[in-house]
């Protein structure tokens, strides 16, 4: 008997630097393998880990006994090797432990589900051509002669064929035994099948040169660059109708939950097939549910938002990212992955085509484009003769503000628009991105605002749900409303969603001269239900929409026309189409342009386009853009759909300081409830940074700050930035890692790392 033990290396979700290592007990040896999740002990607790080598070698530890693994979890499931793969790649890059990153990548996460102990098992009809051992032929023979075509529980199936837990579970993964279809959910009636439309002469050539990269098995980055509503939805159905016909599986993001409905329904009437869809609010049965459905090949495409693109699908032949540009395809926690950047790593490791859809692609995919490293593919127009609508740019302020309830919010040229519409059966859309009642609180004795006190961040007013909406009171008929009463209103901290008491007087000064100012969807509903009383009014943002849920149900009532004005934040700017919409008016089209971060203007110029194309896809639509700024670049140019003059512009600006796409970033934010250690601390490191920086095979990258970051305190914790900027990402993490190396911070510290930073709030 061999008295070497079996050594596995198990990652946990923890910011170590490498894995642990455990012993495997006999009874577990013929369970382990590479993916599997397991149960290990952590000094005096248990965790859920990822086994990431098997057999792996005993490590150097001295007379330090290794301690054994304690049992398998989630018995069946399996982290699929090509994902295992690229999650490897992804720690790699994004600086974070391989735990950390499987735990994301993983369908389930580190999850204990023993769901399959309840679920139903029954014999595959064509079990017997299975390779299988003489013991498996047996149990497989006892069952089918027992059971006939009747299903039952892994542990009854155990106990009639007197066999081990591990010896069925090998059954299970060599498909003698199935999962009986009623374990799964019955799929929902499919809608009626779309015709398909014709192609016009730009979808057919950007169709055309994709095709010719998918059939010849290249990989390569397509960046499909088409104005709003130009049919790029329809090239993707395209690319994907001809890899399921090769067997080949699809992938498609979109970047909101809130698109999956229109997109999995288009879909599905296509190819009158299931779709899977998978985001980060599925339950966790949901998520294995859909895994199994994944494995047995009853879903062959997945639809879903930045975490699917971990989806296991076997035989990819296309990855689509639609939205590209959006930035809720990055990931705010560790780790802090770009799902565009590692579906195009995915793409190059199985040597498929992956195209990325916008009609405002990012800078970075823009100039990837320019320089030739992403093929560029254009759609000009829109089809049927359809024309982009007509934008019209409203100054706000001197003779538009008038002292109405709906004061500084609607113009008139706006509210006569929205008439126009309402008596002409049409539907008008309003877009705000400031949800709330008043943006803030000030004191206009002593300019006190209210802040939360454990983020720095101003508090949003809203109005209780119970205050009766479109109420006359005598405060709304203010330019410069008082306080509303203290009953009606709290204010919340949109950060941690902290909500404190409404108040009256300044808690500084003591003086009663608080004002309520700034404008949010909540009182923009207000003033329309007094501007036009009657209509149906839907409201779309985080207040009123909790779930995918609640989004369906709000989905059905814009399409079937039921919503005659619907009024909401970014999650209706981007990617819906409706027909019966014909006017887009933005309430304010400047609010995102001061954001204290370098990209603000493109995110703002991004915004406006993506919402100005909600107009006109069926009829002529028009838009107007209300706005104080009425002669800044990213409001003119929005307002002609330039964005090639645009990206020309703010290009000459990041030149000036070497900011992304012209030079690389990576993003160092230290944390702690200590502000002289977190000040002390971040000298420190940038001071090891810049010693580092002159070694020469370090030398290239450059060292900025440390400084305060535009937000200084989120959740208690005072935060400093230092920023590694370079022409390429890989030097200034060999950089970063040799500081860190040295560099010996205290507990209560936090470092995070962002490569690539979407921003830098």
């Amino acid at each position: 008997m061999n008295s070497t033990p079996r050594i596995a290396a198990v990652a946990l979700n923890r910011p170590f630097d490498g894995p642990l290592s455990y012993t495997v007990p006999d009874a577990l040896a013929n369970e382990i393998m590479v993916g599997r999740l397991v149960e290990v002990p952590l000094g005096p607790q248990k965790e859920i880990g990822c086994v990431v080598e098997y057999p792996a070698t005993i490590p150097e530890h001295g007379n330090f006994r290794l301690r054994p693994i304690v049992r398998v979890v989630s018995p069946g499931y399996v982290i699929d090797r090509e994902i295992f793969e690229l999650t490897r790649w992804v720690a790699e890059y994004y600086m974070c432990s391989l735990g950390e990153a499987l735990a994301v990548s993983s369908m389930i996460g580190f999850s204990d589900l023993a769901w399959k102990a309840r679920a139903q098992y029954r014999l595959a009809n064509d079990w017997r051509s299975a390779e299988l051992t003489k013991r498996q032929r047996e149990v497989a023979t006892l069952l089918s002669e027992t059971l006939f075509a009747e299903s039952r529980p892994l542990p009854v199936l155990a106990k009639i064929a007197n066999a081990t837990a591990a010896l069925l579970k090998k059954l299970v993964d060599a498909k003698v035994l199935e999962l009986e279809a009623e374990a799964l959910p019955a799929p929902f009636a499919l809608p009626p099948p779309d015709v398909m439309p014709e192609l016009f002469e730009e979808q057919r050539a950007a169709l055309q040169v994709i095709e010719a990269s998918r059939v010849r098995g290249d990989f390569g980055v397509f960046l499909l660059h088409g104005v709003t509503g130009s049919g790029k939805t329809e090239v993707y159905l395209r690319l994907i109708d001809a890899a399921l016909k090769e067997g080949r599986t699809a992938l498609c993001l979109v970047p909101e939950i809130a698109l999956t409905p229109q997109t999995v329904e288009r879909f599905e009437r296509r190819f009158q097939q299931e779709v899977g869809v998978f985001h980060s609010q599925l339950s966790r049965r949901e998520k294995i549910l859909l895994h199994e459905k994944i494995r047995r090949g009853v879903i062959r495409i997945v639809i879903g938002a930045r975490s699917a693109v971990f989806s296991p699908l076997p035989k990819l032949g296309v990855i689509i990212i639609d939205e590209e540009h959006d930035s809720s395809y990055k990931q705010g926690e560790t780790p802090r992955y770009h799902a565009r950047d590692v579906a195009i790593m995915r793409a190059s490791r199985l040597k498929i085509p992956i195209v990325l859809g916008s009609a405002t692609p990012s800078f970075e995919s823009f100039d990837n484009a320019l320089k030739g490293k992403f093929t560029h593919l254009k759609l000009t127009t829109r089809p049927a003769g359809l024309r982009m609508p007509d934008v019209r740019i409203v100054p706000m302020g001197g003779a538009t503000v008038t002292a109405t309830p709906e004061a500084g919010m609607l113009s008139p040229q706006l509210r006569d628009a929205i008439a126009d519409r309402l008596a002409k059966g049409e539907q008008s859309l309003l877009f705000l991105n400031r949800r709330g009642f008043s943006n803030f609180l000030m004191c206009q004795s002593c300019k006190w605002v209210a802040r939360c006190p454990n983020d720095d961040i101003v508090l949003t007013i809203h109005r209780k749900s119970q205050a009766r909406s479109g109420g006359d009171s005598e405060w709304q008929l203010d330019i410069f409303p008082r306080p509303l009463p203290t009953d009606e209103a709290f204010l919340k901290c949109h950060f941690c969603g902290q909500r404190h008491v409404y108040i009256r007087s300044c808690p500084k000064c003591g003086e009663e001269a608080l004002v309520a100012l700034g404008t949010g969807t909540q009182r923009v509903e207000e003033g329309l239900h007094r501007a036009f009383p009657g209509a149906n009014i839907l409201r779309l943002d985080q207040d009123t929409i909790g779930g995918r849920r609640a989004f369906i149900a709000a989905w059905q009532k814009m399409l079937s026309g039921e919503a005659q004005i619907i009024l909401g934040t970014q999650m209706i700017a981007k990617g819906l189409h409706l027909e019966r919409v014909t006017l887009v008016g933005v309430i304010l089209a400047d609010v995102g342009l001061f954001i204290p971060d370098f990209r603000a203007e493109e995110r703002t110029f991004s915004l406006l386009m993506q919402v100005a194309g909600r107009a006109g896809r069926a009829n002529m639509g028009e838009v107007l853009l209300q706005t104080y700024l009425p002669h800044h670049p990213a409001i003119q140019l929005a307002s002609q759909h330039n964005y090639e003059a645009f990206f020309d512009a703010e290009m000459k600006r990041r030149r000036k300081v070497r900011f992304p796409p012209v030079e690389r970033l990576i993003a160092l934010t230290l944390s702690d409830e200590n502000l002289p250690r977190v000040q002390n601390e971040a000298r420190a490191l940038a001071s090891i940074l810049r010693r580092l920086e002159n070694r020469d095979d370090l030398h290239g990258p450059a060292v900025l700050g440390p400084q305060a970051a535009p937000i200084e305190k989120l959740a208690a914790r005072h935060r400093q930035r230092i920023l590694i900027r370079g022409k390429q990402a890989a030097p200034g993490a060999r950089l970063l890692r040799a500081a860190l190396a040295e560099w010996k911070a205290p507990s209560s510290l936090n470092l995070a790392i962002d490569v690539d930073p979407q921003d830098l709030l």
